[in-house]
């Protein structure tokens, strides 16, 4: 090792293995090897700096070592000392022995990244191979530093990459159920189309509302509303065919675009049969966090392309399906017609109207349809709201009473019906009336009687008003009482405590069973008044309504029949025993003012022709 060529040929060697490679590990072992073969070391180890440290905190740590299988199990102490003694030595490197091992450790300082230690056993490295070794670290060291600055560029290239890649999924994803949102689905719908056009083939987009998930939100909580939204979308996850496109539009509305097929039949059987799978999955209730819940899409349809109809049209008229399956019930799916659109803008209408109406209220007045005995005496009457608004089209019942209900609205309204019933109440007890006319009913919708705050409010309208609440019936529709039964039963006789009539609505519609309505506590029960049209004539509105009048027979119950028109319907219901009636053969729908003297009066004729 003494001899000059021997060193310089050593020096090219380690020089050579240093290499021109950029990853710092693969280097430093190529390294690492050929000088443990040309220098005859036991080992080699790297110490560097660590990525964690900071200017309060500087400290080393061991990077890689040769022999691999113990690394560095004679590292030196004071590893933060060393590179400080080996600057301070004046050769440039510092040696040490250990004889209690027979030891010799050499270390070079790798500039500000860090030393490297070579270990040699009995017999330490020759001055001449040490200064020898000089030049090579240095050109390690540089070799080192690059390499390092490499790594640090391409972690920073990745990170950025994954920031992007993240920014990009958050750009296209929802956040809750991690489903593509509105935009991803917009992108979506155009490739599609431009695809389907270009293939002359047929796809469908399915536009789902979950029915009721307002009122899991008031009742229960956005958190439970949140849980309720991530289960339905794994549920349309797992539901829909390999290759559909789920995504969450909004709120609680989410979309399905299905693969395309060759002809319209196929793609409406490839339809109706995902449809059926959806509404199928909604059958059972669903888990979010402790409460188990019932819930059932409405579900508009829009096969395309058509001519000239662009993605945003096509969600246009998915949405405009999905309004109409909403108006017809829960579960209910529809396919898109031209003339839904009309319909749609006609509900948005009434409910921009209504919004504006209901804060000042001077648009909306009740009038009441008296209800009679048999001996010709009124007996009560049915408070009925009505909107007076320059805008014709919207003031329907039938038209605006639904899109109130959809929309949350009807509990506001429904405020101001039972006050103002109320009020008229006691303005008719205290005028003394009679003891015959025994009640005003006021229509409370599902949505109404529902809400967590609907006896706090009744309360109030009593409370305000100062009325006798004994000649205050709460009608309530047989459809509404059977989707909580022990809420509904728990509530009905809290209305009971406070001396509240209760009657069911439109009874004969719904689906209720003798032993649902012994648990309910009512005082009536009023025949819908489809059973009632021509019930001279039909024999089987005729049975139905026999049947009804045995049930209210046996349950104690007073039964009503509405919509009571002609003669022959009276007739033919005193024939059956039906004893109370409601309808324009008596009177048709009147204004208090107009009420207040027939109630008063306690009689007049029964009929009119």
């Amino acid at each position: 090792m003494n001899d000059a060529l021997l060193l310089m040929s050593a020096q090219h060697e380690l020089g050579m293995a240093i290499g021109m490679d950029l990853k710092l590990r693969p280097m430093l072992l190529h390294f690492s090897k050929v000088c443990v073969r040309r220098l005859g070391l036991s080992a080699v180890n790297y110490y560097l700096l660590s990525n964690t440290h900071n200017e309060s905190s500087i400290r080393f740590e061991h990077y890689l070592g040769l022999p691999t299988h113990a690394p560095h199990a004679t590292a030196p102490p004071n590893l933060l000392k060393i590179p400080h003694r080996i600057r301070a030595s004046l050769t440039g490197y510092l040696t040490e022995h250990h004889s209690d091992r027979g030891e010799y450790q050499h270390f070079f300082n790798l500039r500000d990244i860090g030393f490297v230690c070579l270990h040699t056993i009995d017999t330490a490295l020759p001055e001449q191979v040490l200064e020898m070794l000089l030049p090579i670290f240095k050109r390690l060291a540089i070799s080192c530093q690059a390499s390092l600055e490499h790594e640090q560029l391409l972690q920073a290239i990745s990170a950025r990459k994954k920031a992007e890649q993240l920014i990009t999924y958050q750009l296209y994803h929802d956040d809750l159920t991690s489903l593509p949102n509105r935009r991803r689905l917009m992108q979506k719908l155009e490739e599609e189309l431009a695809l389907l056009r270009k293939e002359k083939r047929l796809g469908s987009l399915l536009f789902i509302d979950l029915n009721r998930f307002k009122s899991v939100n008031d009742t229960l909580g956005h958190a439970v509303g949140d849980l309720l939204l991530q289960e339905v979308a794994n549920l349309l996850r797992t539901t829909v065919n390999k290759g559909d496109f789920v995504s969450r539009l909004s709120g609680d509305e989410f979309v399905i675009l299905l693969s395309a097929s060759e002809s319209e039949y196929d793609i409406i059987e490839l339809t109706n049969a995902v449809v059926a799978k959806v509404k199928n999955a909604f059958s059972d209730p669903i888990q979010a966090g402790d409460h188990l819940l019932h819930i059932t899409p409405s579900i508009g349809i829009e096969v395309f392309p058509h001519i000239n109809v662009d993605a945003a049209k096509l969600m246009r008229n998915a949405d405009a399906a999905m309004y109409i399956a909403k108006s017809r019930g829960p579960n209910s799916a529809v396919y898109y017609q031209p003339s839904m659109c009309n319909e749609v803008e006609l509900r948005l209408e009434i409910e921009k109207e209504l919004k504006v109406a209901i804060k000042n209220s001077d648009e909306f007045k009740l009038v009441y349809q008296p209800q009679y005995a048999a001996t010709g005496e009124c007996i009560g009457a049915e408070a009925l709201l009505r909107w007076h608004t320059l805008h014709r089209a919207l003031s329907s019942p039938a038209k605006f009473i639904p899109v109130a209900e959809d929309t949350g609205l009807m509990i506001e309204l429904g405020r101001w019906v039972l006050l103002n019933a109320c009020r008229q109440l006691r303005d008719l007890q205290e005028s003394c009336v009679p003891n015959t006319f025994k009640r005003i009913s006021v229509n409370v919708s599902a949505v109404q009687f529902n809400q967590g705050n609907f006896l706090n409010d009744l309360a109030y309208s009593i409370d305000e008003t100062g009325i006798n609440p004994n000649m205050l019936c709460i009608e309530l529709t047989e459809s509404s009482l059977i989707k909580n039964v022990s809420d509904t039963v728990k509530k009905m006789d809290e209305l009971r405590q406070l001396g509240i009539q209760i009657s069911v609505d439109d009874f004969g519609t719904g689906y209720s069973s003798l032993a649902y309505l012994s648990r309910f506590p009512i005082s009536a029960l009023k025949i819908d008044q489809a059973f009632v049209r021509n019930l001279h004539k039909n024999k089987g509105n005729n049975a139905i309504v026999e049947t009804i009048m045995s049930l209210g027979e046996s349950l104690n119950l007073s039964i009503i029949a509405e919509g009571v028109e002609q003669k022959a319907e009276l007739e033919a219901l005193q024939q059956l025993g039906c004893e109370y009636y409601q309808g324009f053969l008596f009177n048709p729908p009147m204004t208090y003012e107009r009420l207040k003297p027939i109630a008063l009066e306690g009689s007049q004729l029964l009929y009119v022709n």
